[in-house]
C-alpha cells in the first residue's frame, strides 16, 4: 500500500513536470519564431508566410507529444510493475489454495511424534523399497527424487522407474546430505528416524528443517497387521491429495486377502518358524509383529507369535519343542536361503523336526513380509505353502 502511494506521489509530480515542460517548449518554439522576424501578432496578422512557419511550429509541437507520451508511458510500466510487486506472493497464494485442500493438519507417527503437513510433497526421498512401492503404488513415482538402502528390490511392475532413480546412499545418507537435497517429504521405515547414528534424522529435527516425514506403521508397531498398511495408504492418500486411488489400493487387497482366507476357512493351523538367521547360538526370529499376522491370514501360526518382543532369539532347544510343519526362510543379505537351508538340515538337534524331515521349506524376501501393496500376494504364497490342497482346485 505504502508503495503504491510513493508512486501515486511520484507521477502527480511527473505530471507537473511534464506540464511546465510543454509551457517552456512552446515559448522557446514561439521564440524560435521572434528570432527569424516573427512576433505574436504578425503570426496572427498573417505579416509572415502562415503555411511555412505553421508548418515548422506543427512539427516541433508533434516532436514534443510524442517524447511526452512516451515518458507517460515508461511512468504507466514503472506503476504497473510496482502493483504487481505489492500482489499476495505466490507463497500467500499456495497456503490459501493449501487452506482450500485440507492444509494444514497433523499425523502421529513413530515415538509418538508429531508432524504438520501444510502442503502436497514435490521432492520426495524414499529411504526403503517396501515403502518405495507403496508410493509407487499410488502413482507418485514423479516425485520421488532419490532413494537409498536398496538391499532389495522393489515389485517387478515398479521396478524399472524406481531403480532409475538416483541412489544417495547404500544405507541411510546423513542429515547433511539430505538437506543438501531439498526434499520437502521423506517417507521410508521407522529405522531410517530417530536419534541413532544410523539414522537420518528424528522427525521433529527434520521438522525443524522444513522437511516433512512419516515411518510406515508397520515398521514401528508392536502386532502390526493389515489394518495398519491401510492405515498406511490412508496417510499417503491424504498427503498427497490422492484419496481415491488409495481407496481403490485398501480395498482391492480388502478383496484378495478375504479370497484367501475362505480358502483356507475350517483347515487346520500350520505351525511356522520363521528362520531369519542364527544369533547368539540360536535362531533370530519373529515374535508379535507383522510376519505373524500374515501367517494367521493364510491359515498358519508362527510358533513364537506370543513373544512380547517383535524380534527375538530363541534357542533350538525351543525350535524342537515347538517342532514345527514348516520352515520360512528370510532371503537377505549376504547369506543365501540355500545356505541358510542347509545350515538348518545340517543342525542334528533339528533332524526329527517335521518341517525337516519333509524338506518344508518356504522362502520369502523382505520386502514380500514388509508394508506394501503386495501384502494380499504375500498371504496368498504363504497360504498355497502351508494348504496346497485348497489352492489344488
Amino acid at each position: 500500500m505504502f508503495q503504491q502511494m510513493r508512486f501515486r506521489r511520484k507521477h502527480r509530480h511527473l505530471n507537473e513536470s511534464m506540464a511546465i515542460g510543454a509551457m517552456l517548449f512552446l515559448v522557446c518554439s514561439f521564440s524560435s519564431l521572434r528570432l527569424r522576424g516573427c512576433s505574436f501578432r504578425s503570426l496572427f496578422k498573417g505579416e509572415i508566410n502562415m503555411k511555412k512557419q505553421a508548418t515548422h511550429l506543427l512539427a516541433l509541437v508533434t516532436a514534443f507529444a510524442v517524447s511526452v507520451t512516451a515518458a507517460a508511458c515508461k511512468s504507466n510500466t514503472a506503476a504497473s510493475l510496482a502493483a504487481t510487486s505489492a500482489q499476495p506472493s505466490t507463497a500467500t497464494s499456495k497456503i490459501a489454495d493449501s487452506a482450500s485442500t485440507g492444509f494444514p493438519f497433523t499425523l502421529v507417527t513413530q515415538d509418538n511424534e508429531t508432524v504438520t503437513f501444510d502442503h502436497v510433497p514435490q521432492r520426495v526421498l524414499s529411504t526403503n523399497p517396501n515403502t518405495g512401492e507403496e508410493l509407487m503404488a499410488l502413482g507418485l513415482g514423479d516425485k520421488i527424487i532419490v532413494t537409498c538402502y536398496n538391499t532389495e528390490h522393489v515389485a517387478d511392475q515398479w521396478r524399472k522407474e524406481y531403480e532409475s532413480k538416483p541412489v544417495i546412499a547404500e544405507k541411510y545418507p546423513s542429515l547433511e546430505t539430505v538437506l543438501n537435497l531439498n526434499p520437502d517429504f521423506i517417507y521410508g521405515r521407522s529405522s531410517a528416524f530417530g536419534n541413532r547414528d544410523s539414522s537420518i534424522a528424528t522427525h521433529k529435527k527434520l521438522q525443524e528443517n522444513g522437511i516433512m516425514s512419516l515411518a510406515s506403521i508397520e515398521g514401528y508397531k508392536t502386532g502390526c497387521d493389515v489394518e495398519d498398511v491401510y492405515q498406511d495408504f490412508y496417510n499417503l492418500g491424504r498427503i498427497f491429495q490422492v484419496e481415491d486411488k488409495a481407496n481403490q489400493i485398501v480395498e482391492d487387497m480388502k478383496r484378495k486377502i478375504a479370497a484367501v482366507e475362505e480358502k483356507v476357512n475350517g483347515a487346520p493351523a500350520v505351525k511356522v518358524f520363521d528362520f531369519d538367521s542364527e544369533q547368539d547360538g540360536g535362531a533370530y526370529t519373529p515374535g508379535n509383529n507383522f510376519t505373524s499376522k500374515l501367517i494367521r491370514h493364510a491359515g498358519g501360526v508362527n510358533i513364537f507369535e506370543n513373544l512380547e518382543k517383535t524380534w527375538n532369539t530363541v534357542s533350538w532347544e525351543a525350535v524342537v519343542e515347538a517342532n514345527p510343519d514348516i520352515i520360512v526362510i528370510n532371503d537377505y543379505g549376504d547369506t543365501t536361503a540355500e545356505q541358510k537351508k542347509a545350515f538348518l538340515k545340517s543342525n542334528q538337534a533339528l533332524a526329527n523336526v517335521n518341517a525337516i524331515k519333509n524338506d518344508r521349506f518356504l522362502v520369502i524376501t523382505l520386502p514380500e513380509v514388509f508394508a506394501s501393496a503386495r501384502v494380499p500376494e504375500t498371504i496368498e504364497k504363504f497360504a498355497r505353502a502351508f494348504h496346497p490342497d485348497a489352492f489344488a482346485q
